[in-house]
């Protein structure tokens, strides 16, 4: 089978081109092949990374907007569930302090301090 003769083609072999050429040793070469033009496009983009443009802050951005203002939202629907529960079981009775979800630790709310009266006004 005749080669092409331009560049391309120059050194490049189907595998069965030589018959007498075992398998393995052509499958070897392809790998060969294959693995240093992967090296060479490696090197090429190592080479172009740092003048590239910096990825944009935009979207880590938009997504903690999103994420607090989903969290604001979630807290509200929660506190005003937990008052129409206290309402249905204890009608005519003020509301406690909802405690928090996800704190595990001591909570305790000094009531005095939300007084009319409280000491220091």
């Amino acid at each position: 089978m005749a080669m092409r003769k331009n560049m391309f083609w120059q050194g490049r072999r189907a595998l069965g081109d030589e018959p007498n050429k075992m398998l393995g040793e052509s499958l070897w070469r392809l790998w060969a092949r294959r693995t240093q033009a992967r090296l060479d496009r490696d090197q090429l983009w190592d080479m172009v990374e740092p003048y590239s443009r910096p990825k944009p802050l935009m979207p880590l951005v938009l997504l903690n907007i999103a994420a607090f203002y989903t969290g604001v939202i979630a807290a509200a629907v929660t506190e005003q569930l937990h008052k129409e529960r206290i309402w249905a079981e204890h009608p005519g009775q003020a509301i406690p302090i909802m405690k928090p979800t996800l704190y595990i630790g001591p909570y305790k709310v000094r009531r005095e301090d939300f007084g009319e009266e409280a000491p220091g006004q």
